[in-house]
Formats: structure tokens, sequence, C-alpha cells
């Protein structure tokens, strides 16, 4: 049977971060509260806020033109933050290890939250490798070069690789470029964006596409 390996992305692919308590991230919302000043009127700061739970900081930071001090506020809080965080995958999770080939965790984040969803959500058995894409790291690799080098690490074809997750401008644009399978799960509230390889509504769908 060829290799193959399946790299999931993590939050709306396997948890909703719409799930995470609110009061998890008000430390942080306060911090940029107080760090913009009044530089952005507060309905663009809450609609901002909103997209904190579905994008990575720095993209939010630049879509919403926010200053350097408020750049800083927001990394400063999640850093200091502490999670204690009670989670629940989506309820198809268990299916991924029905699905053959290597199980790979790509999530972009800062680390200490990220790897607080993790030691929240999984066993140790449940991915043959994890790795998180921290924007806030020095030397930062981005999510091409990871998948590039699972690729490498694992001596497997481009076409040998599965990108499973939400995020059309993310992972799905990147296994693109890569030549690699893309598929995009339509978890709710995920729009349809037409650039992926595949669309699914779940991880059932996924393992008849992959095992067939």
């Amino acid at each position: 049977m060829e290799q193959i390996a399946v790299i999931y992305d993590l939050d709306d692919t396997i948890l909703s971060t719409r799930s995470i308590p609110e009061s998890t991230f008000e430390p942080v919302f306060d911090a940029i509260r107080l760090a913009n000043d009044g530089r952005l009127p507060n309905d663009i700061l809450e609609i901002a806020f909103n997209e904190l739970w579905r994008q990575p900081m720095d993209k939010v930071a630049l879509a919403y033109g926010f200053n350097e001090q408020m750049v800083d506020a927001c990394k400063t809080a999640l850093i200091n933050t502490n999670y204690e965080l009670t989670l629940s995958p989506f309820d198809d999770f268990t299916v991924i290890k029905e699905i053959k080939g290597m199980r790979m965790l790509v999530t972009t984040g800062i680390t200490k939250l990220q790897q607080a969803k993790i030691n929240a959500l999984f066993k140790n058995d449940d991915f043959d490798e994890i790795l998180i894409d921290d924007p806030y790291q020095e030397n930062r690799l981005g999510k091409k070069k990871i998948f590039a080098m699972i690729a490498g690490r694992y001596k497997l074809n481009m076409n040998q690789v599965w990108i499973v997750g939400d995020n059309p401008e993310s992972e799905i644009a990147v296994g693109n470029e890569l030549g690699m399978n893309t598929v995009q799960i339509l978890r709710p509230g995920i729009v349809e964006s037409g650039k992926a390889n595949y669309t699914i509504q779940s991880f059932h769908e996924l393992k008849g596409l992959i095992n067939k």
C-alpha cells in the first residue's frame, strides 16, 4: 500500500473555536482595548475580536490596522494568560483513526495557547506528529515550509500528502502551492471557497475519500 500522510488543521477543523469559553480571552481583549486608546472605533474593535476566534493574531492585526502598542499588548496577554481548558473535539474526530496514512497536526497560533488546546483534546497516540506554527517564534518556518518538511522527512511525493482544513487562505492555499491534495472541511459557519481539490462536511466523508 502506498504510504501517505494526512495533515490536519486544528481550529474549526477538529475543534470548534466557539466552544472555548469567552472568558478565556477577556484578558487579551482588555489589553488590546487599553492599548487602542481610542485609535479604532469600538465597533471595529469588536469585529476584530470576533475574527481572533478564527484567525491568528498577526493576520487580524494587519487586516484591522492594529498599531505596534496593540500588537505588543496582545502578544504579552496571550503569553501571560493561564489557560485551563476543558475542551471536546467535533463528534466525528475519532473517525480519523480509521483513515489510512500517518496522522499529522499542524496548527497556527501562539504556542502556549495552542499547546493548552492540544493537552485538553488529545491522547498521546492520536497523532504521529504535532507541530505548532507560532507567528511570534523567532525564525518561524510557516506552514509552507512545515508541510514540505513533513513530506521530505517521510520521503513522500507531494501527491502522497493530504491537507485537511477550513481556511482557504492558509493551509488550503499552501497545500495547493505545493501540489498536495487539499480538502476543505465545511464546519458550521465555514463558507465553501472553491479553492480546495475536495470539499467535505465531516471526517466520515474524508474517510471515504482517502480510503477508496
